[in-house]
């Protein structure tokens, strides 16, 4: 019961972040940007799939290495259903996440992570269609950190974005609104199949 009740709020969480703003358009959307191999990627292109949708950047000290590591562990939960699903990770710091350097980082999680670059107006627009927000603050050595919005988005086989999961949540919840689109696409696989018999 304990567990229903967390489970309820985290959607609910996830609903009011989908529904915040004052009459914008609506939320997600597909896109174009460049892959860790350097190949040009489309959302699009994972119809089929429920995707795992995350903003980040390499040099981030906590946030992003936290979340991609709840990500990989829904991988390894869900074992061979884990084809049905796709993780994706879109860095906000084009200037240092080179697709080499994308490469290294999202291999290091988990080996069917993609990771997603573009330039500065590509990841700009991207990130508006998720209201995603992040700003540059430049350190005395030279350096500089990126404070971003740290939502994963659930997006569905047919590549509705349905839920943002705030960070922090554990990957079991992860897990769970995983395992419900899975289970309600393969629902209405079977149920197609019915109606053509």
């Amino acid at each position: 019961m304990r567990w229903l009740k967390t489970r309820s709020v985290v959607l609910l969480l996830g609903l009011l972040l989908l529904t915040a703003g004052s009459g914008a358009s609506q939320l997600g959307g597909d896109f174009t940007l460049t892959d860790q191999h350097g190949e040009r990627f489309q959302l699009d292109q994972l119809r089929g799939k429920v995707v795992l949708l995350f903003f980040g950047y390499t040099y981030c000290p906590d946030i992003c290495p936290t979340e991609l590591a709840s990500i990989a562990a829904v991988f390894d939960a869900l074992e061979e259903r884990a084809l049905q699903v796709q993780g994706l990770f879109v860095t906000v710091d084009p200037e240092r996440d080179t697709p080499e350097v994308l490469n290294n980082y999202v291999r290091y999680f988990h080996e069917d992570l993609i990771g997603l670059t573009g330039t500065a107006a590509e990841i700009e627009r991207v990130a508006l269609q998720h209201r995603v927000r992040y700003s540059k603050h430049e350190l005395d050595d030279g350096n500089y950190t990126i404070d971003h919005s740290a939502q994963l988005y659930v997006i569905d086989r047919e590549g509705t974005l349905t839920s943002a999961v705030p960070y922090g949540l554990p990957a079991e919840h992860v897990l769970n609104v995983v395992d419900d689109l899975l289970r309600t696409g393969d629902r209405q696989v079977e149920s197609m199949r019915g109606e053509r018999k």
